[in-house]
């Protein structure tokens, strides 16, 4: 009985079988993944192979383990000296928290500055509007008085030459007293021709001599400045 029993324990293949159930994957059978169970002793090709054997001295050994302590010591040392660097300067850190209380305090104090200059400057602009305000209306004051007294002089002016335009037409000649006109021409002739030099003098007459007319006695021709400012106040 214990011979079969020993002889089932050192079947590899019974106990594969057994201690590892076959399962289906979606392409093929798949294994289970397993170890080789405590009470089976190791194989036959490796019973007697001696485990490797360290060649390197021990004093060699421990002078690598104190480098690699060494070295673990500095580098979390420096870890630390860089973590605690990031938490004091980094932006979540105690120097971007007091830098960030700067900044919002600083934020503040300009806010607080453009409000007060905003303040100063809708005052002044007030100032000025009113005084705008207060020119303004003495220039309309102002204009106001200057066309009433353009008016006025451009209504007398216009008076004066309707006067003047009525006398003339006063003197026209009757349709009755037209031929007593014509003799009166007739007997009397008028020479309308006229000759005027460089400096504005009016020489009458066909046979005028320019040069034989007297300084004093010489016309100067003169532009009619009412008549043209009634006409240009008209237009305007």
């Amino acid at each position: 009985m214990l011979h079969l029993s020993l002889r089932s324990l050192l079947k590899p293949t019974e106990l594969y079988i057994k201690k590892n159930p076959v399962r289906f994957k979606k392409y093929g059978r798949a294994i289970i993944p397993h170890k080789k169970p405590r009470w089976i002793p190791p194989a036959r090709s490796k019973m007697f192979v001696e485990p490797p054997v360290c060649l390197i001295p021990e004093a060699e050994l421990i002078h690598e383990e104190s480098l690699h302590e060494e070295y673990n010591r500095r580098m979390n040392a420096l870890v630390k000296y860089l973590d605690e660097d990031y938490q004091k300067f980094s932006d979540t850190g105690e120097a971007g928290r007091i830098e960030a209380e700067l900044e919002q305090q600083q934020h503040i104090k300009l806010v607080q500055e453009n409000e007060e200059e905003n303040n100063r400057i809708a005052q002044l602009r007030i100032k000025r509007l009113q005084s705008e305000k207060e020119e303004t209306i003495s220039r309309i004051k102002s204009e106001l008085s200057e066309f009433e007294q353009a008016e006025k002089e451009r209504l007398e002016a216009a008076d004066k030459l309707v006067r003047k335009e009525a006398e003339a037409i006063a003197k026209r000649i009757h349709p009755e007293k037209l031929e007593e006109a014509i003799l009166e021409a007739l007997d009397n002739p008028v020479d309308h021709e006229f000759a005027v030099d460089l400096e504005g003098h009016i020489y009458r007459g066909r046979e005028t001599k320019s040069l034989k007319v007297p300084e004093e006695r010489r016309e100067k021709l003169e532009k009619p400045k009412e008549e043209e400012k009634i006409l240009l106040d008209l237009k305007n």
